[in-house]
């Protein structure tokens, strides 16, 4: 379309933190407008004249229909549910509905008033940084949540500035096992969920047996020092899903996400028998498996 490469770049950019802006400001807004309209009668005026504009805002920006030519379908529809859900709080409040208005597939209908539905469960006893669930539901209702991540702020703020802190927590925990972050178990939590669905894991098995085969003949202390060298580098968190991971004790050798946990468990059971349950890795039927389709050399 003889678009400059800047353009397309700058237009990528602004589709990945706008579309960000909405998952991190829908949930939260709904609490913060709900509450003016509540604690301040006086402003409702002002408060009709904002909510108004960004609603219209919004429907041009998943309606028109220059924009809809030339954005991807998968953005505009998820951006259509968050300012669906906008727009159904403002029929709430004021009484006007917007809502034909989108042109919304059943799909997205049922998004936006189950996301509603779902705050309206919060909203009378809500505790201090609730919102924060909605947030993260949300995003992984629409398949959002890989693209940014929810962190404590207390931990974010003192594991980058205080420095006794953070040499501290490392002499007490230093593979992260008892670091207890929310996201990070909510993520553990489905990746468990999945696993028990899926019963024993052969391709875990069978690399668990290339990890009995790798680590045959070396001494524990060699064990350990892959063990805590892949446990290090796991405070980050292993995908399954993802590849090309590299381990500097292991040389000449890329691993798949089921690779590395694998290798992980496998390691941690060899050297550090005593710690493995703290690895919260569901393996441990696989790796008995594996102990009987080894064959020692």
């Amino acid at each position: 379309m003889g678009i400059p490469e800047k353009s397309i770049s700058d237009y990528c950019s602004n589709l990945f933190e706008g579309m960000n802006r909405q998952v991190f400001n829908t949930p939260i807004d709904l609490f913060i407008e709900q509450f003016l309209f509540t604690e301040f009668a006086d402003l409702r005026a002002y408060q009709f004249i904002s909510l108004y504009t960004m609603i219209q805002e919004g429907l041009n920006a998943v309606t028109d229909k220059k924009i809809v030519e030339l954005s991807p379908k998968e953005i505009i529809s998820k951006s259509k549910v968050y300012n669906m859900v906008n727009a159904i709080q403002f029929k709430e409040l004021f009484g006007i509905d917007f809502m034909k208005d989108f042109n919304a597939t059943p799909s997205e209908s049922k998004h936006a008033n189950d996301f509603y539905e779902e705050y309206l469960q919060y909203i009378d006893d809500k505790e201090p940084a609730e919102e924060y669930e909605l947030v993260l539901h949300w995003a992984e209702d629409l398949k959002l949540d890989k693209y940014f991540e929810l962190v404590n702020e207390h931990e974010y703020r003192t594991k980058r500035t205080d420095i006794d802190n953070l040499l501290s927590s490392i002499e007490k925990d230093p593979y992260d096992l008892e670091y207890k972050d929310p996201y990070k178990q909510r993520e553990m939590d489905k990746f468990q969920k999945s696993q028990e669905q899926i019963g024993i894991n052969m391709a875990v098995a069978m690399f668990m047996v290339d990890a009995l085969q790798f680590f045959e003949g070396k001494s524990k202390e060699e064990i350990k020092k892959i063990a805590i060298e892949i446990a290090m580098q796991g405070t980050q968190g292993y995908r399954p899903d993802k590849d090309n991971y590299r381990i500097n004790s292991i040389k000449d050798k890329t691993f798949s996400g089921y690779h590395i946990l694998a290798y992980y468990y496998v390691s941690w059971s060899l050297a550090i028998p005593e710690m493995v349950s703290q690895l919260n890795l569901p393996y441990e039927a696989e790796y008995k498996m594996a102990l009987t389709m080894h064959k020692p050399k």
